[in-house]
């Protein structure tokens, strides 16, 4: 018995990929969902198929990134409701990730700018 009001498992709600509890969760035509960051990053870029199933979903990824619609808005959403400090906890661990990111890449391509006029010298 299926109604729509009852609250989500929170088992249903994991990334396979991550393991955690799903971040702007993308549901695949398979019926697969992963946090986007994990399905963008372990997406094969050249075939677009799905990490679990291998299904190809090279023309609904086209499709849904040029609308701008990749995200599984009802889901997230819910996720949200239902589960909030994960859910802040995971867009806190998503922004400090980034910026991370932001401050090493800085960091190499200070390290290769300067390695590079180094080596002219």
């Amino acid at each position: 018995r299926h109604i729509e009001s009852d609250a989500l498992p929170g088992s249903y709600c994991l990334c396979p990929i991550c393991l955690e509890i799903f971040m702007e969760p993308v549901t695949l035509l398979c019926t697969h969902t992963f946090c986007k960051v994990c399905f963008l990053e372990s997406v094969d870029k050249s075939t677009l198929c799905c990490p679990l199933c291998r299904k190809r979903v090279s023309t609904w990824v086209r499709e849904h990134s040029r609308n701008n619609s990749l995200v599984n808005e009802a889901l997230w959403e819910r996720i949200q409701r239902e589960f909030p400090q994960s859910a802040e906890r995971r867009r806190e661990e998503e922004h400090t990730g980034k910026r991370r990111e932001e401050e090493h890449t800085g960091k190499r391509r200070e390290e290769e700018h300067t390695g590079t006029l180094i080596g002219k010298k």
